[in-house]
């Protein structure tokens, strides 16, 4: 393994550990500060909130002087914020530390996405390959931190948790500082006009904007659907279980089949997966079976895993190409805004209905993602 390899690893990693890690130690928090869930919930909102601007400056930061700087001040960032959270025991300090935490977790995912390509199969096979791949890294480290820090909380109480977990996410910093070292990316002129024209990088903010809200739909009401079924709560967690479990695989498949692919075909597993997933939630919406909807969802699962490595490996493959890091921090972003905004809705409709009945929404989703991917089939213009 070369030592970048490691830092890009380390980096997905750390950033999947930081998804996954307030959502883990929220009670814990709440307890340590004497919050309500409410106060707790808008802490976690304004971080969600704070890194959608985050990410499009690490992006224009990265392309004017390089990832290396950036991930070990990201890094840096990173374990700082959750060293202090620790130590922390105001409201007020706690929303600090937070927003330190969506700074510095910003510029890991950032540098850890754009090293993924050079790090994994090289710049001359798909980008989304290589993504697909690095997500992996990001999964494992949101799969493992839930456990990790519930068995930290319960040893050796909140605070030093903190400081476990702020070691961890150091790693990045360590391994990219490492001396003798010369990996970096080239600087890149930006251009915001020709930037904010750029029509195919729009259309796959699109397909972000779309996505984003999918995938996260589903993941927080999964379970709701399935005991609306009947589905035991048991039986409902491990069916989730199942969806990520094929998430997770279906991308190890993906890295190894796109590693010898054309680039024409990221646009039409696009559609693929857009076409069968709509197929998929019209099948749950109508389904009155437990057994037929479980197995239904890991598909689901099997089908959205490579979406989002191959429409940012889109990103790498566009004419005029456009500076990778601004370029990835506005699709981001547009994402980020369909998840603030369409996500709700689901939840929103649930409680008005049923959540079965919501999955129209979903459907809908699917829906415009496969139609504004055969937009870019016809026009965009891809290297």
């Amino acid at each position: 393994m070369t030592m970048l390899q490691a830092t890009t690893i380390s980096a997905a990693f750390v950033f999947g550990m930081m998804l996954a890690l307030l959502g883990s130690l929220k009670l814990a928090l709440a307890k340590r500060l004497n919050l309500g869930e409410g106060q707790v919930g808008f802490l976690l909102a304004a971080l969600n909130a704070a890194v959608i601007p985050l990410m499009l400056a690490a992006g224009l930061l990265i392309d004017l002087v390089g990832v290396r700087i950036i991930l070990i001040d990201g890094s840096l960032a990173t374990a700082a914020a959750v060293a202090t959270l620790g130590m922390r025991k105001t409201f007020g300090r706690a929303f600090g530390s937070l927003l330190l935490a969506g700074l510095g977790c910003a510029a890991v995912n950032m540098a850890a996405i754009l090293l993924m390509p050079r790090a994994f199969f090289g710049v001359d096979r798909l980008a989304s390959a290589s993504i697909d791949l690095g997500c992996v890294f990001m999964a494992l480290g949101a799969l493992v931190t839930p456990m990790l820090s519930d068995v930290l909380v319960r040893l050796v109480e909140f605070r030093r948790t903190a400081v476990v977990l702020a070691v961890v996410c150091l790693t990045p910093a360590v391994l990219a500082a490492w001396p003798g070292q010369s990996w970096d990316l080239p600087r890149q002129t930006i251009d915001l006009g020709e930037l904010l024209l750029n029509g195919n990088l729009w259309l796959i903010g699109l397909l972000f904007l779309f996505y984003a809200p999918l995938e996260s739909s589903l993941s927080v009401w999964a379970t709701t659907y399935l005991t609306e079924l009947g589905q035991t709560p048991a039986g409902a967690t491990w069916a989730l279980s199942g969806f990520w479990a094929a998430f997770l695989g279906s991308r190890l498949l993906a890295a190894m089949w796109l590693h010898w692919a054309a680039a024409s075909v990221e646009v039409w597993l696009l559609i693929a997966a857009g076409a069968l997933a709509a197929g998929v939630l019209g099948n749950l919406i109508g389904t009155g079976s437990r057994a037929a909807a479980r197995f239904q969802l890991v598909s689901l699962g099997f089908l959205l895993g490579p979406v989002f490595p191959s429409l940012v490996g889109l990103i790498f493959h566009i004419e005029p190409a456009p500076p990778t890091g601004t370029a990835y921090g506005l699709v981001f972003a547009l994402g980020s805004l369909g998840s603030l905004a369409l996500a709700p809705l689901v939840g929103a409709r649930a409680r008005r209905s049923s959540f079965q009945g919501a999955l129209a929404i979903p459907l809908a989703l699917a829906g415009a993602l496969t139609v504004t991917a055969l937009v870019i089939v016809m026009t965009a213009t891809l290297s």
